[in-house]
């Protein structure tokens, strides 16, 4: 499978740190960008552009009237039972309720008018505006076979309720056949990142595109694995393998960074999938803790729980196998050392599912 991605949740790429980090791994990233609209990107971010894989553009004439109408179709109809698609989101909630799931999607995407001056191609709702992007994005992935990728654990959430139809608890039980799973690497992204030119950047994927290409494939393979196995056994038996291979690309990569003079490591990559619940079980020690995040290596890779598959089925799993990861980058230093440890990182990812759902 080829290393292309879709950007989502907005048009201009929020994160130009994050920006950077994401252009050192992936052959192509795109973005949803109407016909009629030019993005504002900075100088910086022209030049890596205008190299022709970053910032592609996905017009989504084509695909949004009938996704609009699917969309609307599922929020009338009560499928989708999430408390973040239930109610318009008035002024005195958002200032009480600034941090929450609906709440960022709303202000992240709207403050900058990206969709109200493009009201042509959303056929929504306006209260339903946010979220209706992320679905678009999730839907536009799926039909072209490219994997999401975000900066935003709030459109992560979103994304991944929609990837699943909404078939998504907050909590994993042992009754059900399936369980949403992470995969996290961490320390992967120069401390510098920001330092490093965008003609750096572009030499680097040009020069080191096979170190590249390994580390993305090492990662995937291993959810893959993890994803494919029936059995908890074989869960572990595979996960001495699975380690070894990640950090032999992980070292490679950073190997290859070198060239950037790089002056540290910081980062976290988690990649989503679903796992059965006997190997949950055994990713999570036999509780089906969503909060415990089991560290596999000493340079950064850890496997952990996420939250429940309703009715998921095992004939559609297979089917959209390729299509079901998802990938999402956090950059904050301070998540370091406490969310391989500490469990903070899966913690939040965990929550914040808990409350799209629920809250």
């Amino acid at each position: 499978m080829s290393n292309y991605a879709l950007y989502y949740p907005t048009i201009e790429f929020r994160d130009y740190s994050w920006l950077w980090s994401a252009s050192l791994l992936w052959d192509k990233i795109y973005r949803i960008v109407p016909k009629d609209y030019t993005p504002e990107d900075p100088e910086n971010v022209r030049i890596l552009a205008e190299a022709g894989d970053i910032g592609v553009p996905i017009h989504p004439d084509n695909y949004a009237k009938k996704i609009a109408k699917k969309f609307i179709e599922k929020i009338y109809s009560g499928e989708w039972e999430a408390a973040a698609l239930e109610f318009d989101i008035d002024e005195a909630y958002q200032r009480i309720h600034h941090d929450k799931v609906d709440v960022e999607l709303r202000n992240m995407i709207i403050a900058k008018g990206q969709t109200k001056s493009h009201g042509d191609w959303l056929y929504v709702p306006t209260e339903f505006e946010a979220l209706y992007m992320t679905y678009l994005a999730e839907r536009i992935s799926c039909k072209n076979n490219l994997q999401l990728l975000s900066d935003s654990s709030a459109a992560w959430t979103g994304s991944t309720f929609f990837k699943y139809d909404g078939e998504v608890q907050d909590f994993p039980y042992e009754d059900q056949t399936q369980q949403l799973a992470t995969l996290v690497i961490r320390d992967f992204i120069p401390n510098n990142i920001l330092e490093i030119t965008p003609e750096s950047i572009i030499k680097f994927r040009e020069k080191y595109r096979d170190e590249r290409q390994r580390f993305i494939q090492a990662i995937r393979r291993a959810a893959k694995a993890i994803s494919d196995s029936d059995d908890e056994n074989i869960y572990r038996d595979r996960i001495e393998d699975l380690k070894k291979d990640i950090e032999s690309a992980l070292s490679d990569y950073r190997g290859s960074m070198q060239a950037l003079n790089v002056a540290g490591w910081t980062g976290i990559k988690s990649l989503s999938f679903p796992v059965v619940t006997k190997v949950a079980t055994a990713i999570s020690g036999g509780t089906l803790d969503t909060t415990t995040l089991m560290v596999i290596s000493a340079l950064g890779v850890g496997v952990g729980l996420v939250s429940g598959l309703t009715t998921w089925k095992e004939k559609r799993r297979q089917l959209n196998k390729d299509s079901d990861y998802s990938y999402l980058i956090h950059l904050q230093r301070n998540w370091k050392h406490s969310a391989m440890y500490n469990n903070d990182y899966n913690y939040m990812l965990c929550r914040e599912m808990e409350e799209f759902i629920n809250d």
